[in-house]
Parts: C-alpha cells; structure tokens; sequence
C-alpha cells in the first residue's frame, strides 16, 4: 500500500511537469500547439444579412477554402438584438469535428490568439474585395471594412483596427478551373481577408450539398429538448412550419410584383426540386408572401397526408408574432395544437406568456420536424430543408408554402 501510495504522488508530479512544458512550448512554438497551414487562410466577414443568409454564403466560402486549399476561418454568426450587434461564436452552433472531415477549418478566436502572430501580423494585412466601397473618403478607392454595420462592430470584436491597403479581386468568384489563377496571384498572402463573404448569394449550387457536414452542436441540441418539454409537445410527432410575414419580408416580396422574375433570394430550392422550366417562368407572388387561405390550406394538407403517424402539434417560426392570423389556423384546425412563438393553442384554451425561442432553436425544430414547410423564398427556410435533405434524407416530408403554383400543370393553365 505504502509503495502504491508513493507510486501515485509520483506519477501526479510527472503529468504536472509535462503540463507546464506543454504550456511553455504553446508559448514559444507555435507549430506545437497550432499547427500552422502552410498553404495559408482564408477569414472573411459574414457581413450580408441575418443567419439564413450567412449560413447559406458560409457553405460557398468553404467550397472556396476547399478550392484553394487554404484553412477556412470559421467567424461567428452575427446577430443584431435592440439594434445591437453581438457574436455567438460557431462552434456554439455547429460541431468542427464533421466540417474537418470535409476540409481544413479553424475558430476565428483561435486563430487570432494562437495563429495570426504568426502569419497575420498587424503590418501583413490586407483587405480584399470586388470593388471600391463608399467610405469616409471617397477619392481614394477602398475597401472600406471599416464602413457600416456589422463591418467595424466584427472587425473591431477581434481587436483588427487597421489594414495596411486594399486589394481588387477578380474574378467576383472562384470556381475550380479558376482556382489555380487564385493560387498563383495571391501566392505571397498568407492570409486572404475579405471585407464580405467570398460566396455569391444565393450560393454556388455545388456548395448547397456541404450542408450535411453542417451538425448542431449539443448545446443547441440540448436547448432544443429543454425548450420542446417547456412548451409541452416533447416525444409528439410535429408539423413544422416556418413563416415569412413581417413588414421587412412583406416589402422584399413586393419586388414580384413590380418586376418579373424567375429567381429571388433562395428560390432555386424550389425551381430545381420541382423541375421548372426558368426560360418562361415568372416568380409568384404568393410563393413568397402567402395569404392566410395558403396557410391554412397547405398545413391542413401536411396533416392528412401523413397517414402513417397522427401529428398532433403544428410548431410555428416566425418573424411576426401574428396572433390574428394564429387564431383564424386554430378555428379552421382546432383539434389541433398550434404552438405558436409566444402562446399555445389548445381546442378551446389559449396559453399565452412564453417566451420566443431563439431563431437556431427554431431552426433545429424545423429541421427535425416530422413534416416541414417552409418559405420557397427564404434562406432560413432553405437551411432547414437542406438539413432534411443532405442529413436527415427527409426529403418526401418537406414542402414549401403554395408550392403547386410550380406545377407544369398550374403554369401551362395560368398561361392560357
């Protein structure tokens, strides 16, 4: 006992020895604790919109990492609360673990603490991007990072206050047979900044598969399960519904009415799964603003159609808190459980006072829905649905609001 006792104090001074080397090297030598990526990096800004846009240029941005061979900064998605901005870093979201079976990628938080002083230094940074933006000075043509919001609040979190110039890129964006030219112009940067997302939007539909190695992290899962229980439908089967109708939304769709157009936003997700021609296809309105009558219609077909398992709650996302149109749902469908953001629709009883869950909250419910339908317009719509499609292979229980105006059959008739 006497030895096995001496054997054990022995062997705790030998790990914390080892631990104090360990931290020593990390901070002499990085290419111990950090290895650094020969072939360079790539740290943009997720600049354009909220998170349905930002996921969706993210997957082109590492498509574009993958190209040029460069590790793939990963930035925090942006949100904007009061007219605040704030950061919630990605790998609260997302697992690395998946994304690195795909390509090389590393924490914006990690690079700059661990990596950047080694191949980012404060005199080595440049800004790229397509063309001059609108600054301060508008002589001068400049990138302008600093210019606007969300641009100074991301750039400042990580204490990036200054590039030494700009630099114009063409082409817009990479594809692969133009990756070598990337490779060869830019050579000499280690590192490659851009003041936006190297992705065009909607995205390179070569990068839309990538989704499936997109995992919720367990935090999200976790807080997913403990907001189902609060609200009461844990363990039930679930219609998912996401709807697009607030005011901003509203205003975005009135470009249908003002222009014909065969693409808006993320409506390829529906032209393609639905086979339309685009050569005389016109954008309807109600595929991207439905009327109530839409609503209801389809939720109600989302019900009878699965006949393999009652649903019994409908869960609706959303960005209006409508509850005028929640209660003409409910009196069309009262046998039903409409939970709702901010209330609970039970037959005859409505609970209100909860709180809204937050919008990846919202996004892994729909996205584990057992019947989805979405927005055919919007990127959030089309993050979930891809998750279903690319993850999950739920693609036979996913639908989009007014979805058979994309019929061959309702086009041909409405031509007539």
């Amino acid at each position: 006992m006497c030895l096995g006792s001496k054997m054990s104090i022995f062997d705790s001074w030998f790990i914390m020895i080892i631990r104090v080397l360990l931290i020593f090297c990390c901070f002499n030598s990085l290419s111990i604790c950090s290895k650094v990526d020969g072939n360079g990096y790539i740290i943009y800004c997720p600049c354009m919109g909220r998170f349905g846009n930002q996921a969706e240029q993210f997957l082109g941005s590492l498509l574009f990492a993958k190209y040029l061979d460069r590790t793939l900064v990963l930035p925090p998605f942006i949100e904007y609360r009061n007219y605040q901005v704030e950061f919630s870093p990605f790998d609260k979201f997302f697992k690395l673990e998946p994304l690195k079976q795909y390509h090389k990628v590393v924490l914006i938080e990690d690079f700059m603490t661990n990596i950047a002083p080694k191949v980012w230094l404060e005199n080595e940074r440049f800004i790229l991007c397509y063309g001059p933006r609108k600054g301060d000075n508008d002589q001068i043509p400049d990138c302008n990072p600093f210019d606007g919001s969300p641009f100074k609040p991301f750039w400042h979190h990580f204490n990036i206050t200054r590039f030494q110039s700009s630099i114009f890129h063409q082409p817009l964006i990479t594809q692969f047979n133009e990756a070598e030219f990337w490779k060869e112009r830019y050579k000499d940067l280690k590192t490659l900044a851009f003041v936006g997302a190297p992705s065009s939007f909607p995205t390179n539909q070569e990068a839309i598969p990538l989704q499936k190695y997109l995992h919720f992290s367990d935090f999200i899962a976790d807080s997913a399960a403990r907001y189902r229980e609060a609200r009461g439908f844990t363990g039930k089967p679930y219609l998912g519904v996401h709807l697009r109708h607030g005011s901003d939304w509203i205003k975005a769709c009135s470009l249908l009415k003002e222009n014909e157009m065969n693409q808006l936003f993320s409506s390829d997700q529906c032209i393609q799964r639905y086979g339309v021609d685009l050569k005389e296809f016109k954008l309807p309105y109600e595929l991207c603003s439905h009327s109530v009558d839409t609503i209801i219609e389809d939720i109600n077909r989302a019900l009878t159609e699965v006949n393999n398992q009652k649903l019994e709650v409908v869960y609706i996302a959303t960005d209006y808190d409508d509850h005028s149109v929640w209660q003409k749902i409910h009196k069309k469908l009262p046998e039903v459980t409409l939970i709702t953001p901010t209330a609970t629709y039970i037959k005859n009883n409505i609970t209100r006072g909860y709180n809204q869950a937050h919008y990846i909250i919202d996004t892994y419910l729909l996205s584990y829905s057992n019947y989805f339908i979405g927005n055919c317009v919007s990127s959030f719509s089309a993050f979930a649905s891809r998750i279903r499609l690319h993850s999950f292979h739920f693609d036979k229980t996913t639908h989009f609001f007014a979805s058979d105006l994309l019929h061959t059959e309702k086009l041909l008739k409405d031509e007539l």
